[in-house]
């Protein structure tokens, strides 16, 4: 019987053609890309230039690019940015109680770092209301 994998919200097969791309980054070109030696140095002209490419295709400046190493890196890195950038405009975040547990422990996080944090319940759709949003925002703003 042929295995069926359903949870590509976890994870994903890679197109062969990036798999092929990438496949010297862990045979030939492995060296950490932070370090100061001959093999970081060339890893890290691959990644400046892929830091390059990006920021050009979505019109932002290389340094405003960061590679993470999975998806709750990203949702914990987002988070705390935002949430540290605007610290002195507020301290509310408002997010729904089924968010991903990245999502929910960097809530939880800054939660005790002083932020306030809204959980919103979900209808059996797991949409939520204008109007929660709407009031616990107002709320916050008084």
């Amino acid at each position: 019987m042929k295995k069926i994998y359903f949870d590509h919200n976890a994870t994903t097969p890679i197109l062969p053609i990036v798999a092929e791309f990438v496949q010297p980054f862990f045979s030939e070109f492995f060296g950490n890309p932070s370090s100061l030696h001959w093999a970081g140095r060339e890893v890290r002209g691959y990644f400046d230039d892929a830091r390059e490419q990006v920021a050009s295709l979505i019109h932002a400046k290389p340094g405003e690019i960061v590679f993470t190493g999975c998806g709750s890196e990203s949702d914990n890195h987002a988070i705390k940015g935002v949430a540290f950038s605007r610290k002195g405009r507020g301290n509310h975040i408002i997010t729904t109680t089924i968010e991903h547990p990245a999502v929910l422990n960097t809530c939880r996080f800054l939660e005790t770092m002083g932020y306030e944090v809204t959980y919103l319940p979900v209808d059996q759709d797991g949409q939520i209301e204008a109007d929660d949003v709407r009031k616990r925002y107002e709320k916050a703003q008084s």
